[in-house]
């Protein structure tokens, strides 16, 4: 009866290591994370906060438990408000970006708060932040 418990104690102990594993490794950002990962990436970059009336937002996150990688992607129906919100961003108004084929890449080395940085790409209204914490 007593290697019967071990068994299953041990059986659920791997059982719950796997799913902790699946949950961090996990690429997709569930709902509830979904604010905490917005914001998390806006301070790694010294972004401002985003404005209100983005369209297609869509939040990938990659790494392992030693690094975090936030990929946030979205689209502003007026371009003025995406120049508003680099003015407003401490991290992108007094850098110059990189031009190549239509898209300004603005690279943020290191990031905030001892985050590794990365970079903001806009091409006419679509905004890409890729930011990264190890």
């Amino acid at each position: 009866m007593r290697i019967i418990k071990i068994l299953i104690g041990s059986v659920i102990g791997v059982f719950i290591l796997f799913l902790t594993y699946i949950y961090i490794s996990n690429a997709y950002v569930l709902p509830w994370e979904k604010n905490e990962a917005i914001q998390a990436t806006l301070e790694m970059g010294g972004l401002n906060e985003l404005p209100s009336g983005i369209k297609n937002l869509q939040i990938d996150k990659r790494g392992s438990i030693f690094t975090r990688q936030f990929i946030i992607e979205f689209e502003y129906e007026d371009s003025n408000k995406i120049n508003d919100w680099i003015k407003q961003s401490k991290r992108l108004k007094n850098n110059v970006p990189k031009i190549k084929d239509k898209t300004k890449t603005y690279e943020i080395y290191p990031g905030e708060n001892d985050a590794y940085g990365g970079k903001v790409e806009i091409k006419d209204k679509k905004v890409r932040i890729d930011m990264s914490w190890s």
